[in-house]
């Protein structure tokens, strides 16, 4: 059962891999359309509705029994993600290169293996740990032509490592929460607060002389609304639920190294859909990243017996 159990969550989070790594292509259509903060404004309202709608047919949070102080991380986690994230994000690409961004995005599972190791107390051994850096390694490879030619600019990084303390910021909350509360609850409510927050920015964005007009006449492209959509329901709905379903079980560190497979699957995605050269560099990338993503999952033998162990006594 524990191993049946363990393929499932694999399969969870390799969905949500997936959904996330897709979700660069839908976003490279769509801003030739629509500004970043309306495209993230629209993602979060389709998202939060969806899931609100589950959350009061099959779950019914009782909103009453949360105690205040999980109301405060319930508010930090949605301030940190997607709030924070998507700002620092977005706004690094606009100073500096993808590839840079990229590279340093990657760095999450580094600064979060250390929040897993000395906070949460979470079990892992030398191999574990060097399986994050191998993976961030293969990034590096994967994108060493590109870097070579990367224009640095110092507000560009310096908002890209904003966005990578918000990922860590969110994943400690996340982590505190991910046991006590439905994952279909934790991420209505963040796409909720994600509303509130980006709504003065949304509405900021739509002042320009124009600006409605234009933004709802990209709406009604079908191809457009589709796109949006797939965001919504995939990246910021299931992608996230699936993921939180995930960390409960595999804990905080080994679920948030697969993050790094995220560049892999855009490459693979972007050679089938728009045709992108996947050259040889890519490919060893890849490998060394799977490896080191491999690397993380790996399990003392002592370990697992326990685990099977518990399994069969329950």
């Amino acid at each position: 059962m524990p191993q049946r159990n363990n393929a499932i969550h694999y399969l969870l989070l390799i969905t949500a891999i997936a959904f996330w790594g897709l979700s660069f292509v839908f976003t490279k259509e769509l801003l030739n359309n629509i500004l970043p903060i309306q495209l993230i404004f629209c993602r979060m309202v389709i998202a939060a509705t969806l899931l609100s709608l589950i959350c009061v047919i099959h779950f019914r949070q009782r909103l009453r029994d949360i105690p205040l102080k999980d109301w405060l991380n319930l508010l930090a986690l949605s301030f940190f993600e997607p709030f924070l994230y998507f700002l620092f994000e977005t706004y690094s690409l606009s100073y500096a290169d993808p590839t840079v961004v990229s590279v340093i995005v990657s760095t999450i599972p580094l600064f979060t293996v250390f929040l897993s190791l000395f906070y949460f107390k979470e079990r892992l051994n030398f191999l574990n740990i060097s399986g994050v850096f191998v993976s961030v390694i293969g990034i590096v490879i994967m994108l060493l032509p590109e870097w070579s030619n990367a224009d640095f600019q110092w507000r560009g990084i310096l908002l890209a490592f904003g966005a990578v303390m918000a990922s860590v910021g969110y994943s400690f909350f996340i982590r505190k929460l991910a046991d006590k509360y439905n994952p279909v609850f934790i991420v209505s409510f963040q796409n909720t607060v994600g509303i509130v927050l980006f709504l003065p920015l949304f509405l900021y964005e739509l002042t320009g002389e124009g600006a409605a007009v234009t933004f709802l006449s990209a709406l009604a492209s079908p191809d457009v609304m589709f796109n949006v959509l797939m965001l919504a329901v995939l990246c910021s709905s299931l992608a996230f639920v699936f993921y939180v379903i995930a960390l409960r079980r595999m804990g905080l560190a080994r679920a948030n190294t697969f993050t790094n497979l995220i560049p892999v699957v855009t490459a693979i995605a972007a050679f089938f859909i728009v045709h992108e050269h996947f050259s040889f560099h890519k490919i060893i990338g890849t490998i060394v990243v799977i490896a080191g993503v491999f690397f993380v999952q790996k399990k003392p033998t002592r370990q697992l017996l326990n685990e099977n162990r518990d399994g069969t006594k329950k």
